[in-house]
Parts: C-alpha cells; sequence; structure tokens
C-alpha cells in the first residue's frame, strides 16, 4: 500500500473533476511529484487500500490533513470526501484549487 497526498482540488459546476496527486509523504519527501489525477483513479487508489490525505497549507507550514473517503454523489457516482469529524467543518472544496 502506498502513501498519496492531494495538494490542491479542479471543480468544475461544483462537481469534483480532478486533484493534484503526489505520492510520498509531502513537500521535500516525494517519491512521485504532485500530477493531475481524475477522479476516478483517486478513488481506484483508496478502494485499492492506499491512503490518501490532504496536504493543509497555510502562511507558515504545512500539515498532513483528513484521510480521503469514497463516496456517492447525488447522482449516486463514487467521488471523493474529507474523512474527517462530525463537528470539522473543513470540507475538500476547502483545499487550494488549481
Amino acid at each position: 500500500m502506498s502513501e498519496y497526498r492531494v495538494t490542491a482540488v479542479c471543480y468544475r459546476s461544483q462537481q469534483l473533476t480532478a486533484l493534484q496527486l503526489g505520492e510520498g509523504e509531502g513537500p521535500g519527501q516525494w517519491t512521485q511529484e504532485p500530477h493531475e489525477a481524475g477522479v476516478d483513479e483517486v478513488v481506484a487508489r483508496i478502494r485499492a487500500g492506499d491512503t490518501v490525505c490532504a496536504l493543509l497549507r497555510d502562511e507558515t507550514r504545512v500539515d498532513v490533513g483528513p484521510r480521503l473517503k469514497v463516496v456517492e454523489d447525488e447522482q449516486g457516482q463514487p467521488t471523493l470526501a474529507l474523512d474527517n469529524l462530525p463537528d470539522d467543518c473543513l470540507e475538500l472544496a476547502d483545499l487550494e484549487r488549481f
């Protein structure tokens, strides 16, 4: 199983369409630099047992955020969301955009 980090997300018409996905523990520790990956590719990695986490940035540091999980959208298609605590208001859409 591999470790992946999501550094940014892309939405079109309020639908998640792609993510910047890198393999490794994050900046300075990548085994594969972040690249554009489709939602289906990330869903497949999670279902295969890989760990995919958000990489959260603020003005002074970068932290590993919550894991991503597979959920169904309104049409019943697989998509992604953050697997965080119910009282945590952070959403995948809050990550940097590209």
